[in-house]
């Protein structure tokens, strides 16, 4: 009996010690995103291109000898569901860092309760230059923003379309929070530059005819139309085909929706064949990195990645980084490591944080060239 019991304490504690690596605690990554509601799709793509950084991750052993998991917090795209989403991951699920919010006015809300907790949040989607001038010194130091705020975006191609001999400008945008900020962003950077803004135009909401103002921007002949456009994209392309007016238009356009509203003998012509956008992830990019996430993306999930995907994918491994230069998921070894990164983007460039906890990568410039969407030009990083 005795020699059962030895055997079987043997056995058992063999098993123990060839178990997978996997049976340990995971090290936990607090995600607060829209999961619910008229926006989900947005945070779904958020959250796969977290989850296939993390089934990468994994695979390759994980961090600290165990895997990474994300725990997910539904925002709703309301600040109170996000600041109660985020306070349950803080308090009950014991996230030592956060990914979010997506939603800029839920980001905003659980920017106080991130400081108290002194918890890291990556802010790795919301876009607004507000984030950083809060962030860092003089401010919030548990944050980081890693994707291109729209002054970094203004800037880059600003100062790409001063390298092209532009001189005048003007700007039109729909009327949204997200447009009047890049407007605004637009215009500084185009008078930091001694480029001549001739107007900045707000489109009013279920604006049909678009002829009166491309009329009046025709009188001012500016160089470029910068286009800062979300519902008004079709229209406004349409009426641009219409005018018979060839300035060049560029900003920050939806190609596939322009193209979609124009005729196909205008786009045969070369009728868009001078229009250019700024970008931050494009899958026109054909550098290895960013085509080998292109490609598990796909194969994954079977459709092609956005950029919150792609921005959430990258975020999602800085913060593994940070934890594995940091041998330790405490919170406060992970905010440290976050502010010393030096972590290659697949965009070029690293995420070496500024002193408002910024990185400031490359940007791409797309155009329609042959009646096709085609990569133009590296700007700004």
């Amino acid at each position: 009996m005795a020699f059962r019991f030895a055997f079987l304490t043997g056995c058992a504690l063999a098993a123990l010690a060839s178990a997978p690596a996997v049976a340990a605690q995971p090290v936990r990554i607090g995600v607060t995103t829209i999961l619910s509601g008229q926006y989900a799709d947005r945070g779904q793509s958020e959250q796969y291109g977290i989850e296939l950084a993390l089934q990468r991750i994994n695979e390759a052993g994980g961090v600290l000898g165990r895997p990474v998991e994300a725990f997910y917090g539904d925002n709703a795209a309301d600040p109170a569901a996000g600041i109660a989403a985020t306070k349950r991951l803080i308090e009950e699920q014991h996230v030592p860092v956060l990914l979010g919010a997506l939603w800029t006015p839920v980001t905003h809300a659980i920017m106080p309760i991130v400081a108290e907790a002194k918890i890291p949040l990556v802010i790795d989607i919301s876009a607004g230059q507000d984030f950083v001038d809060a962030s860092g010194v003089g401010g919030n130091d548990y944050v980081f923003k890693t994707i291109p705020s729209d002054r970094d975006i203004a800037l880059a191609l600003i100062d790409w379309l001063k390298g092209q001999n532009v001189h005048s400008v003007a700007i039109v945008g729909d009327d949204n929070p997200f447009n009047h900020a890049n407007a605004d962003s637009m215009e500084q950077a185009a008078n930091a530059a001694a480029i001549k803004v001739v107007a900045n135009e707000t489109i009013a909401k279920d604006t049909k005819d678009f002829a009166s103002l491309l009329g009046r921007f025709k009188t001012l002949a500016p160089d470029r139309i910068v286009t800062l456009l979300g519902p008004s994209t079709a229209p406004f392309f349409r009426a641009y085909e219409q005018a018979g007016w060839s300035v060049p238009l560029t900003g920050r356009i939806d190609f596939t929706a322009a193209t979609s509203a124009v005729s196909p003998q205008f786009l045969a012509s070369g009728g868009l064949d001078s229009a250019t956008s700024i970008t931050v992830f494009n899958p026109l990019i054909e550098t290895t990195g960013v085509q080998d996430f292109i490609q598990a993306y796909r194969s994954k999930y079977g459709i092609m990645p956005t950029q919150r995907s792609f921005f959430a994918y990258e975020a999602t491994n800085l913060v593994v980084d940070a934890i594995r230069r940091a041998n330790s998921d405490a919170p406060g070894d992970i905010q440290r490591a976050l502010k010393s990164t030096a972590m290659p983007s697949l965009l070029g460039g690293t995420y070496a944080m500024d002193d408002h906890n910024h990185p400031h990568t490359p940007m791409q410039i797309v155009g329609i060239r042959g009646g096709k969407p085609s990569f133009v030009a590296k700007a700004g990083g």
